[in-house]
């Protein structure tokens, strides 16, 4: 009965060793003592993958892992060096500032569900949405308090606009109202009632399938032909001569098909250095923040002790299951009950 008892609690130890060793988590990275574990690791970069629309179990995907899983694991070890210096910073986030911003992101999304649909298309969690926002909050705070010291640029903005007035054209650009819908036929039939002389506002209202419509009453612009949007429809555009004409013939896109009514146009001009000054000083004191905050970033990380263990935290993960597998015995010892029962025999 003893050894039959000394052979159960030897299991049982055996047993709580392994579920000690399943349950540790393999460390990717340490970060002057910080750990970022591969779950971490691993969530980021399928967060990652998905982003840039790769397949990581593709042919193409296998060949872009170990590149993708070296810029991630970086990524997190510059946040969590940036992290722990707004900590040593004093710099702080209330939870009630973060459950403001939180709620502040949400409002992006007509609804609830448009918020999960969100979520579950770019593999995030609500914790990552926290995790994503708190960070970003201390790094913010972190950014505006190294580069406090300086307020202005120390280049000549007019000097820059005379040197380079051809930045500061403006192109041309024109204003539009459109009428969405799914076929020709449709269209057609809308170009007619305004030949007819009906209100292009009340069949927008009517007829448009654009989402917008119903508010903008079809509105788009001011655009220029160099805007990212349908080729046809700018080129239509551009071709109406006289504010208030429209398109006589359906203008196809993969949208659908429009009709397009001129509202405005405004000539290719240049802009005047009072126009624009404020905008080329900002953009001298924004380069200047960014080039001061990234030394400053630059010299943490080169103090910064950091350990990488990427690869042997893969090994880890698949020798130990085969090590857990090794360890048990082939047969599983009598219970309690049976014990009981044999030392009765003897």
């Amino acid at each position: 009965m003893g050894k039959k008892r000394y052979r159960w609690l030897a299991y049982l130890m055996i047993v709580a060793f392994l579920f000690t060793a399943c349950g540790k988590e393999n460390v990717v990275a340490t970060v002057n003592g910080e750990k970022i574990t591969e779950k971490q690791f691993n969530a980021r970069l399928e967060q990652m993958a998905n982003l840039y629309g790769y397949d990581l179990n593709s042919e193409e995907g296998k060949e872009i892992k170990a590149f993708l899983q070296e810029q991630v694991l970086d990524s997190l070890i510059e946040e969590t060096v940036l992290v722990q210096a707004a900590q040593n910073e004093k710099i702080s986030y209330s939870k009630k500032e973060l459950e403001e911003e939180i709620e502040n992101f949400k409002k992006n999304f007509p609804n609830e569900a448009d918020y999960k649909k969100y979520l579950d298309e770019r593999k995030l969690t609500e914790e990552d949405v926290r995790d994503i926002l708190y960070k970003g909050a201390l790094i913010d705070q972190l950014y505006n308090k190294v580069t406090s010291g300086i307020t202005q640029s120390s280049q000549d903005a007019e000097e820059y606009y005379n040197e380079n007035k051809e930045e500061f054209v403006l192109p041309e650009r024109v204003s539009v109202r459109h009428i969405l819908v799914e076929t020709e036929e449709e269209a057609r039939e809308i170009i007619k009632r305004l030949n007819e002389g009906e209100d292009f506002i009340e069949l927008v209202k009517e007829k448009s399938i654009d989402p917008p419509a119903k508010e903008n009453e079809g509105f788009y612009g001011p655009f220029s032909r160099e805007e990212n949007f349908y080729e046809e429809f700018k080129e239509a555009a551009f071709g109406l001569k006289e504010v208030g004409d429209y398109t006589k013939t359906p203008v196809q896109t993969v949208g659908g098909y429009h009709i397009i009514k001129l509202e405005s146009r405004e000539e290719e001009k240049q802009s005047t250095f009072e126009e624009v000054k404020d905008w080329i000083e900002q953009q001298f004191l924004a380069r200047e923040k960014s080039i001061k905050f990234e030394e400053y970033k630059n010299d943490l990380m080169e103090k910064a002790e950091i350990e990488k263990n990427l690869s042997s935290a893969n090994e880890k993960d698949k020798t130990g299951e085969e090590e857990a597998e090794a360890d048990l015995p082939s047969e599983a010892p009598a219970s309690d009950a049976d014990s009981a029962s044999d030392g009765e025999q003897e």
